[in-house]
Parts: structure tokens; C-alpha cells; sequence
């Protein structure tokens, strides 16, 4: 059923590429090195463990960045952060609904609140991202009443979800937001920003002292590790060990967790007592599928984001503008607990996409519009530019 759904998606999206076309390839072109990812996915069907399933796997992540790419191209980082903001919180809301009805579905196992998600880490990581984009919609003055209704729900299933690295990040979200939406202000209000940030620095050493939070234990947690050594280290020690195998181009994409009985990854779900579907950890999962190869190919495109990211924060000037830096830092984080990139129908690969697209088509605008200053240019909140009069 699943499978067919995404089947119509993608005769839809195609539907639209073809009806945009002109605008689908400007956004394509913009779209970089983030097409070398199907690329190297694709030439690993030569050497893949299981070739039908990279296969199939390879044509749903190049869709999966084309339509990422289509979004990018058609709307802009406002747009983008509003449609995140109204998915998020329907699913939170729904996540909340579960949690406190003590639904079953709402629970792991362990009888950790999940919510509709299938874990606790990525809960906690959604709702970091819920919280981005009530912080940025707050701050340029869009629906602030529900923006701090939506950021109250977000905090709320962080802290139920128990996650570290959820924690640990809107701590550290709490700590840049305010230095980076204070970019361009005067001198005085910069300074308050900084002395905010340290402030919220200090209320997080307050709280640990006071309340007797254990950080290594939060940090190993963010890390998929725990102080004995068991449970998911063990996971990642299998994964180590495929890489010293295999290390330059891997199993090949998606062709390691087939399920085969007598494979190995049925031997690791055996081991670890889990219906394991990946090693949570995005740089262990690209460098066991496709070897240190498909990991430089990862960090390159990120460096590359993290370029066009800087740049469009220092020629725009709305709080918008501060999105793809702190989504690249939110990925960078959340990757160490949870697959998100190099994988084909996920919402982190499918923003990744969307927002470098966009931040890419931000900058070639303004290169086009520009006939004054800069930030007479790069003013608009909503990353659009005004039509040409001719």
C-alpha cells in the first residue's frame, strides 16, 4: 500500500516537472552536488550485495531529489518554513493526543513516548524542528500567538520523548538563534543577543547542577552510546567491522538491511533482539552502503550547503534567512542518532534538497535584481524579489 502511494507521488511530481518544465530545470541546475548522490547510488548496482533492491532504492532517491529540487525551485525558504511548521504540528498534536491517552502506538517497547513516530529520537528531533520554525515565524511577525502555542507544543514532546540529542540541541538552538536573528542589528541590540545567549548557556549549567542531570550520560545517549558499552555501540561495532571489509564503495546502496534469511543484517537483528532497519547514524549507514567514497561525496555536499547557506545569511536580512544555517546544523547533529541523509523518502533528505534549491535560487535573483545595494535588495523576509518592471 505504502509502495503504491509513493507510485502516484511520483507520477504527480512528474506531471508537475513536466507542466514546469522551465522552472523544474532552472531548479535542478541549482541543485549541484546533491545529484551526484543517485549518481554514485545507481553505479553501486555493480557492486551491490543485493542489485534489485539498490535498484529500486536508486529510483526512489533520485526522485526523491528531484522532488526536493521542484519545492526548492517553486517556492521560497518563507514558504518552506510555514509548510513545515503546519505538517509538524499536526503530527505533534496527534503525537501529544497519543502520549497522554497512553495509546500503545504512542509508546516504544521500553515505554518511551514515540508519538506516531517509530522512535523516540526522531520525536524529539521533529519537534527541534517544529521549534526552528516557530523561533523564525515568530520573529518576522507571522501569526505570533500560534508560533508560541506551536514552539510550547514542541518543547512539551522534546521533553517527553526523552531524547538527548533533542535536548541537547534545543539547548544549543536556544543558544545560536539569537546571535544568528541578530546578525545585521545595531551594536546594542547584538550585544544583547550575546549576553542572551550567554545566559541561556548558564541557565543550562544552573539546571544541571540544581537538578542533578548527568550531561555525559545525556551526551553519550545523543551519541547512541550508553556508559556499558551495549545496546547500540554494539550496533555500531558491526558496523565498523563492514566498513573494514568493504571500505572504499561499500555493500551498495540500501543493499545491506534486505531481511534475506541467512544474510548478515538478519544475524544482527538476531543479535540485537530488533527488527533493525539501519545502524542510526547517518555517516556509518552512507559509509557501510557506499564506502568512504559515498561519505566524502556527503561531507562535500554539506560543505557546499553550509556555503550557500553563509552567503544567503549575510545578503539577506530577515530572520528567514538564518533557516538552511541552522538546518544544517540540526542535520549535522541529528546524524549521529538517526539515518536521515543519503535515503530516499525522507523528509530531512526531501528540506535538504528544498532549501539548498532555494537558497541557491535566492542568491542567482538577487545577482539578477541587483541595481543598488545589497540590502536594499536582500531585505524581503520571505526571500522573493521584486518583478522587473519591463
Amino acid at each position: 500500500m505504502e509502495t503504491l502511494a509513493w507510485y502516484i507521488i511520483y507520477l504527480a511530481a512528474l506531471g508537475l516537472f513536466v507542466l514546469r518544465y522551465g522552472s523544474f530545470l532552472s531548479a535542478v541546475w541549482l541543485t549541484g552536488p546533491l545529484l551526484l548522490w543517485p549518481l554514485i547510488a545507481g553505479l553501486s548496482f555493480f557492486w551491490s550485495d543485493n542489485p534489485g533492491q539498490t535498484l529500486r532504492s536508486t529510483i526512489q532517491l533520485t526522485m526523491t531529489v528531484l522532488i526536493a529540487a521542484y519545492i526548492g525551485g517553486r517556492f521560497s525558504l518563507n514558504d518552506i518554513c510555514r509548510a513545515l511548521l503546519w505538517v509538524l504540528i499536526a503530527c505533534g498534536l496527534v503525537s501529544l493526543v497519543g502520549i497522554l491517552a497512553k495509546l500503545g502506538f504512542a509508546y516504544d517497547h521500553n515505554g518511551v513516548a514515540r508519538g506516531i513516530f517509530p522512535h523516540k529520537n526522531v520525536l524529539g528531533g521533529r519537534m527541534v524542528l517544529l521549534l526552528i520554525c516557530s523561533i523564525l515565524l515568530f520573529a518576522i511577525g507571522w501569526h505570533r500567538f500560534l508560533t508560541l502555542a506551536t514552539a510550547s507544543v514542541a518543547l512539551a514532546l522534546i521533553a517527553l520523548s526523552q531524547s538527548g540529542t533533542a535536548i541537547l540541541m534545543t539547548f544549543g538552538l536556544c543558544t545560536l538563534v539569537p546571535v544568528f536573528l541578530a546578525w545585521r542589528a545595531p551594536a546594542p541590540l547584538r550585544l544583547m543577543s550575546y549576553l542572551m545567549a550567554l545566559l541561556v548557556a548558564a541557565l543550562g549549567v544552573w539546571t544541571i547542577l540544581a537538578f542533578d542531570i548527568d550531561p555525559m550520560g545525556m551526551a553519550l545517549d545523543a551519541l547512541g552510546k550508553e556508559r556499558t558499552f551495549t545496546g547500540r555501540s554494539v550496533l555500531w561495532d558491526f558496523a565498523m567491522g563492514l566498513i573494514e571489509r568493504r571500505p572504499f564503495v561499500g555493500t551498495g546502496f540500501d543493499g545491506f538491511w534486505d531481511g534475506r534469511d541467512g544474510s548478515t543484517s538478519s544475524y544482527v537483528q538476531y543479535v540485537l533482539r530488533q527488527d533493525l532497519k539501519n545502524f542510526h547514524n547517518s555517516y556509518l549507514d552512507i559509509t557501510v552502503q557506499l564506502g568512504v567514497l559515498g561519505l566524502c561525496v556527503a561531507l562535500l555536499t554539506g560543505l557546499w550547503y553550509g556555503f550557500r547557506a553563509l552567503a544567503a545569511l549575510h545578503y539577506g536580512t530577515g530572520a528567514i534567512m538564518t533557516l538552511p544555517v541552522l538546518f544544517l546544523v540540526f542535520v549535522a547533529v541529528y546524524s549521529l542518532s538517526e539515518y536521515a541523509l543519503f535515503r530516499q523518502h525522507s523528509l530531512i533528505q526531501i528540506l535538504l534538497g528544498a532549501t539548498f534549491v532555494a537558497s541557491a535560487r535566492f542568491l542567482e535573483e538577487g545577482k539578477e535584481f541587483m541595481q543598488g545595494s545589497i540590502p536594499a535588495v536582500f531585505a524581503r523576509d520571505d526571500a522573493k524579489f521584486p518583478q522587473s518592471a519591463g
